[in-house]
C-alpha cells in the first residue's frame, strides 16, 4: 500500500472486504451448535402435529365443569384414556371425560384439559374440583411451529434453542459454515515451546499458548509450531501449515529488524499483502494478507501487541470465515474509575478491570509493571478512537468484555 500505516477502522474494513465465509456444508443438528446457518430453514411440519394436552389430566367439555369447586365438585364418567403418541377415535360426550397424558392428542369434541391435581379418582368416576375454560392446558396444532414457517435465517448463529426449534420443524440436518482450522506459527530463535528446557536467553512461547487458548474458547481447531529466524525454515513451515489449515497466524518476526523474516518468507510463497502496520497501540506491527485465498495474519511478538492485534483484528477475521456477519466481543457500559488520554492520530487500547454492582460497572485501567500480568488481569478493553481527547473520571464508556460472544456487535 502507498502509506506505511493505516487506521484501525480501515484495517477492519479491509479484513471484512477480503475474508469470506468458508463454503457451506450439511451438518447434523446435534453437532451444529454455535455454527452459523448458511441457508433459510423452513418448517416441514406443524408442531405439535395435533391439538395436544399440555398437562397430565382429563380432557373435558368446559360446560360440564363450569362452576366446579372443592366445595361443589362435579363428577364425570371416565370414558377411557389416551397417551402421548397414540391416536384417538370417537368423540367426547357430555358428562364424560378421558384421561390424557402430556403430549397426548386431544380427543375429538374435548375443549380443555383439567389438570390431574384438581381431580380426585373414584374408579369409574372422576371428581372435578375446579373449572376448565376452553383451551386451558391445550397446545393447539402448530402453536410452536407452523408448516412453511421460516425458523432460521442465513447468518444466524445456531444456539441450542434454535436447533431444538429446527428439529421440531422437521429438520435433522442444516447447512452451516464450518469453523476454520487455524494454524499458528511462533517465530524466533530465542522462542522455546513450553515443556522443553529453557536455554540462556530463551523465552517460552507464551503468545502461542495465549492465542491457542483464545481460539479454543471460540471452538476453533488449531495446530501450532515454533520455528527459528531462518527464512527457508519459516517458508517450509508456513507452506506445510497452510496446506492443512484455512488460515494462518504468525507471532513475531514481522517488524523491521534483520531477523524479522516472516513477511519475506510469505513473499517467497507468493502471498498477497493487503496491509502491514496499523495505527493501533499496542499492536501497530500487525499485517494481513492472503495466500491462495486463505487469510494470513502476522501478529507482533510483544505480548500486549500480540494479543491486542489478535483480539481486535485477527479474531474478527477468523470468525468471518466461520460465517459470523458482525463478530466481536460483548459491550459493557461502565464508568471510568480513572481519567484516560487518547493518542493523536492513533487508536489506543487500554486494558482494565470491570468492577461494580447494582449501581453499575466501573472500568479501572491496569498499571501492573509486568506485561503478562496486565494481560492476565484484564477483564475488558477500552478502545479509544483516533484523536480522542482526555476523558475524565466518571465518564461513561463502552468496554469490550473479554468473554466468549459469537456474533456480538462491535461498539460504534
Amino acid at each position: 500500500m502507498k502509506r506505511t500505516t493505516i487506521g484501525f477502522n480501515e484495517a477492519l474494513a479491509l479484513i471484512a472486504e477480503h475474508v469470506r465465509p468458508l463454503p457451506a456444508r450439511e451438518m447434523d443438528l446435534t453437532a451444529a451448535a454455535d455454527h452459523v446457518a448458511a441457508e433459510r430453514v423452513a418448517a416441514r411440519v406443524d408442531s405439535p402435529s395435533v391439538d395436544a394436552a399440555a398437562k397430565d389430566g382429563f380432557a373435558v367439555l368446559s360446560a360440564d365443569v363450569a362452576g366446579a369447586t372443592e366445595d361443589r365438585p362435579v363428577r364425570l364418567r371416565r370414558l377411557g384414556s389416551v397417551f402421548a403418541g397414540e391416536t384417538t377415535e370417537g368423540r367426547l360426550s357430555p358428562g364424560g371425560c378421558i384421561q390424557v397424558t402430556t403430549g397426548a392428542p386431544l380427543p375429538a369434541g374435548a375443549e380443555a384439559v383439567l389438570a390431574v391435581e384438581f381431580t380426585r379418582d373414584e374408579g369409574d368416576t372422576v371428581v372435578c374440583l375446579t373449572d376448565a375454560a376452553p383451551g386451558r392446558n391445550v397446545v393447539p396444532r402448530g402453536q410452536d411451529v407452523c408448516q412453511g414457517q421460516v425458523v432460521v435465517e442465513p447468518g444466524r448463529p445456531l444456539s441450542p434453542g434454535v436447533l431444538g426449534l429446527a428439529a421440531a420443524a422437521g429438520r435433522s440436518m442444516v447447512r452451516v459454515h464450518p469453523r476454520p482450522r487455524v494454524a499458528l506459527l511462533a517465530s524466533g530463535t530465542e522462542v522455546v515451546a513450553p515443556g522443553r528446557a529453557l536455554p540462556p536467553g530463551g523465552v517460552y512461547a507464551s503468545n502461542l499458548v495465549t492465542l491457542t487458548a483464545w481460539l479454543d474458547r471460540h471452538r476453533l481447531a488449531t495446530r501450532g509450531r515454533v520455528v527459528g529466524d531462518v527464512r527457508q525454515e519459516l517458508r517450509g513451515a508456513m507452506s506445510d501449515l497452510l496446506a492443512q489449515a484455512d488460515a494462518l497466524l504468525t507471532s513475531g518476526g514481522a517488524w523491521l529488524s534483520r531477523r524479522d523474516l516472516v513477511l519475506d518468507a510469505l513473499a517467497d510463497l507468493g502471498w498477497h499483502k493487503v496491509f502491514h502496520r496499523v495505527r493501533l497501540g499496542p499492536g501497530k506491527g500487525v499485517g494481513f494478507g492472503l495466500w491462495e485465498g486463505k487469510p494470513v495474519f502476522c501478529l507482533p511478538g510483544g505480548p500486549p501487541s500480540n494479543e491486542t492485534a489478535f483480539l481486535l483484528l485477527a479474531l474478527p477475521g477468523l470468525l468471518r470465515l466461520a460465517g459470523f456477519p458482525a463478530p466481536g466481543f460483548p459491550v459493557a457500559r461502565a464508568r471510568l474509575a480513572e481519567g484516560v488520554q487518547g493518542t493523536p492520530g492513533w487508536t489506543r487500547v487500554i486494558r482494565g478491570r470491570l468492577e461494580g454492582g447494582p449501581e453499575g460497572l466501573d472500568f479501572s485501567p491496569i498499571t501492573a509493571p509486568s506485561r503478562l500480568t496486565t494481560l492476565a488481569l484484564a477483564q475488558g478493553l477500552l478502545v479509544l478512537p483516533e484523536d480522542t481527547p482526555a476523558w475524565p473520571v466518571g465518564r461513561e464508556v463502552d468496554v469490550l468484555a473479554l468473554t466468549t460472544a459469537w456474533g456480538s456487535s462491535r461498539p460504534d
